[in-house]
Order: C-alpha cells, then structure tokens, then sequence
C-alpha cells in the first residue's frame, strides 16, 4: 500500500477560511475543531484514496466526494497525489464547487 500525498488547492484553502471565519463569528472553539476535524479527515485519504464516494458533479472515478458533517470536500486523485478541491457546505448549491 502506498502512502499518497495531499495537496490542498488554493480554493480549498480558501473554502477552510470562510468556515473558519463564518462558525467563529459566535464559536471560536467549534471553528477551530470544525476546520481540526475536515484536515484531520482528509489525511485518512493518504491511505485510503478511495474511502470517499464517487462525485456526483463529475461522475469519474478519480474524482471523489468525502463526507464530514454536513462538508463535501471534493478531491480528485491523480498517480500519488490526492488533490483537495474545494470544502462546501452541503446547504449550498452543488455548482458553486
């Protein structure tokens, strides 16, 4: 089993951000742990690249959805990297990724 790297794009950097500064707004602790958790799920992906369902915006294989809360992060894998696209809410709209 080999180990993938995870590289997160700038727009889902971004995306970290705007969670982060939205839930702090009234919860400092709940954003920190919130924007903790989203990294902390997303390196489960260095192992296991394929834990996440298939996107439904890109329906290829290589593009995949992971599920924290209500968060879809999208990302896609490409020969030893796993790409982190974006981090949404799942209350926004889906063609805002």
């Amino acid at each position: 089993m080999s180990l993938e790297i995870i590289v997160w794009s700038s727009n889902a950097n971004l995306d970290l951000i705007n969670i982060y500064n939205y839930i702090s707004k009234n919860f400092v602790f709940y954003a920190r742990k919130t924007i903790n958790n989203i990294i902390i799920k997303t390196e489960h992906l260095s192992l296991f690249p394929y834990m996440g369902r298939v996107s439904l915006q890109y329906s290829q294989e290589n593009y995949r959805e992971l599920i924290y809360k209500s968060y879809i992060i999208l990302y896609k894998i490409e020969s030893n990297k796993i790409h982190i696209i974006s981090v949404l809410h799942s209350a926004r709209k889906r063609d805002n990724f």
